[in-house]
């Protein structure tokens, strides 16, 4: 598994948080398709929440009554039928909640559920008077993408074409990222048979390989998959007294220094260093790539920069009580100022990466039908800064390739069943490509025109029609195999051929055979009915040239469909590589304006906090260059009072004695 999630899977040492008793309003909706079902927080026993940028687990535990009427939730949540939840809190105390607040909302498919039934000793009267039902539901995308693992094959296409052909129910996609707009000659979806990665999986193996990032709007069910963070509004301000404990989170740098090999023999630079400041003498980290055309190798450099972005500090806030909003993942916020300025958060703007929530009801024998309850709870965040370029995505396994499937070789010239081959050079390059029509899916892909297994000696391209096996890659194929023989022998000749030309009236074989287990080698031209034939056997070589009695073969028939197809990929390509340009312009331009506005923000708060540091200091030596002329003033009264009273009892005694 790969992935940085900041859950809370694995807690940071140190005390547990403390809990404390808040009142929620908490409902819970269960949405069984052709009906539903509401529960208030007076059923609800337990809540237990894990909620991130990137998605969300939650567990609730609910009791429904059966002893004054019939439990009319029974025979749906006992049914086969999908359930979706919708889980929503607010804060509960009336005077402190914010009215105008957006509750708290967490939506998804329903993926396990179970029962335990109250009794009593009336068996025969009301055997069952209760039932305790727990459910545990997640985002849409881990639900139902956790359990898709199609395999297909899209020519032409760009990922955001596919995406939107695997929108679940429940479901929204964000995809104005234009990388994912940007058409592929191959992209294939490799998740079927054996392989353990899910579509949910290949979703964010493809944004880790391209440094996007995951985003859900957990009330809309939205995800946006993008090349940057989105930028929050100004969020909200925990005050002091909701928090209990700060903690903070100072991550490690990259260490290793990375470097960008091509191993392509004719590539202009073999090796691309890419500076990292953090770097440890010693430690590497190399990564492969294998390509002629530099243009290509460009984009994985600028990934690989990209990740050695030092990331930032973070925290890990405990609360004590409930805040008058709640505070979900993607939201913004900054401490109040009544904590100080020394604090080394004060003054900075956080974005919530993850809130763990986790709840029990706090009476006894609580009202079922009450909209609120008290509740013990614990209550987590884990903030990073606002600039802090990292992404955050969820564990993910690597799709498996390649995928191995047959293919027929496609050709513009020749007719129907001449063995001709084709070579197309692409728009931004000279390398040549086959063209191959992949039944299975009935597309059409490209694969380098290259001898493949034999030595250049032997030019033997793969003619039209022939089966090959193709192996296919995220965006590439590739010819591994050729399945069809082109002149097969009889087995008792025991023979091998080379069989030279286009079609069968018109070319040159090359034939070793066994004639009464001596060797005799025949070579034959021919071209309709004329032959030319040279056979070399035991005691004899001889050379025959003839015209064969009979009529001269019909011309061939031509289909122009390949060529047709030819001209439209050829376009298709011109269209996508421009598209493509332009796409990677743009972005490289959004990058540019984005780094440099959040440096200049960075800079601006840096500057700020120096300046406040500054201040501070000189008021607290101001503070103590005043402090010491009070108490310089104080004794100098002190000793004139004490002077004036030893005149005083010198004027007395001289008046009275």
């Amino acid at each position: 598994m790969i992935g940085t999630p900041p859950t809370f899977g694995t807690p940071l040492p140190g005390e547990p948080p403390a809990p404390f008793t808040d009142r929620l309003v908490v409902t819970l909706d269960l949405d069984f398709g052709t009906d539903a079902f509401s529960l208030p927080a007076g059923s609800i026993e337990r809540l237990g929440l894990d909620a991130t940028v990137h998605g969300f687990s939650a567990e609730v535990v609910f009791f429904v009554s059966a002893a004054q009427e019939t439990d009319g939730l029974l025979s749906r949540f006992t049914s086969q039928g999908l359930i979706t939840a919708t889980l929503t809190l607010a804060n509960g105390n009336e005077g402190y909640a914010d009215p105008q607040a957006t509750p708290w909302k967490l939506k998804g498919p329903v993926t396990e559920r179970r029962l335990a039934e109250i009794v009593s000793d009336d068996r025969a009267g009301l055997p069952v008077v209760g039932r305790r039902y727990t459910l545990r539901f997640l985002d849409p995308a881990r639900a139902l993408w956790g359990q898709h693992r199609p395999l297909e094959l899209h020519a032409g296409a760009s990922m955001k074409e596919v995406l939107e052909q695997h929108v679940a129910p429940g479901m929204q996609l964000d995809l104005s990222w234009p990388r994912l707009g940007v058409a592929q000659d191959i992209l294939c979806v490799g998740l079927g048979g054996a392989c353990e990665a899910s579509f949910h999986d290949f979703v964010v193996w493809f944004l880790h390989d391209t440094h996007g990032v995951l985003e859900l709007d957990a009330a809309e069910g939205k995800y946006r998959l993008g090349g940057a963070k989105a930028r929050a509004g100004e969020g909200m301000t925990l005050d002091a007294g909701v928090i209990g404990e700060i903690r903070l989170l100072a991550p490690e740098p990259p260490r290793p220094a990375v470097a960008v090999l091509n191993g392509a023999a004719e590539a202009a630079v073999h090796t691309k260093e890419v500076t990292n400041a953090h770097a440890v003498a010693g430690v590497r980290r190399e990564v492969l790539v294998r390509t002629p055309i530099q243009t290509e190798v460009d984009p994985r450099v600028t990934v690989e920069t990209a990740r050695l972005a030092a990331p930032e500090h973070g925290l890990e806030i405990s609360l004590r009580r409930c805040p008058p909003a709640f505070v979900v993942p993607g939201g913004m916020v900054t401490l109040a100022a009544e904590l100080g300025d020394r604090i080394y958060p004060a003054r900075k703007k956080y974005r919530v990466i993850a809130a763990a929530l986790d709840g029990r009801a706090a009476a006894e024998a609580p009202d079922l039908t009450e909209g609120s309850a008290r509740y013990t709870l614990t209550l987590r965040l884990r903030l990073e800064r606002e600039s802090d370029p990292t992404p955050r995505l969820p564990p993910f396994r690597r799709p498996s390739y390649p995928v191995l499937v047959e293919g027929k070789i496609l050709s513009a010239s020749g007719g129907d069943e001449d063995r001709t081959w084709d070579a197309r050079e692409g728009k931004d390059d000279a390398r040549p490509r086959y063209r191959i029509q992949i039944p299975l899916w009935n597309q059409t892909v490209v694969a380098p025109f290259i001898p493949g297994q034999a030595p250049g000696h032997f030019f033997f391209p793969a003619y039209k029609n022939e089966r090959v096996l193709v192996a296919l890659g995220f965006d590439s194929a590739e010819i591994v195999a050729f399945l069809d023989w082109a002149g097969k022998l009889p087995e008792d000749t025991q023979g091998d051929q080379i069989v030279l030309g286009k079609r069968d009236r018109d070319e040159t074989t090359v034939r070793h055979v066994y004639e009464d287990s001596k060797p005799a080698l025949r070579v034959e031209r021919r071209l309709g009915r004329d032959v030319e034939t040279l056979v070399i056997s035991e005691g004899t070589i001889r050379f025959e040239v003839k015209e064969e009695k009979g009529e001269d073969a019909p011309e061939p028939t031509y289909d122009l469909k390949p060529t047709v197809d030819a001209a439209k990929d050829q376009a298709s390509a011109e269209v996508r590589s421009s598209v493509g340009a332009l796409s990677g312009k743009f972005e490289g331009a959004m990058g540019g304006a984005t780094g440099s506005l959040d440096a200049a923000t960075a800079e601006v708060e840096g500057a700020a906090d120096a300046a406040v540091a500054t201040v501070g200091a000189k008021v607290e030596a101001a503070q103590a260059e005043l402090q010491g002329m009070m108490s310089s003033a104080t004794e100098a009264l002190q000793a004139v009072v004490a002077k004036v009273g030893e005149a005083r009892a010198a004027v007395l005694a001289a008046l009275f004695t």
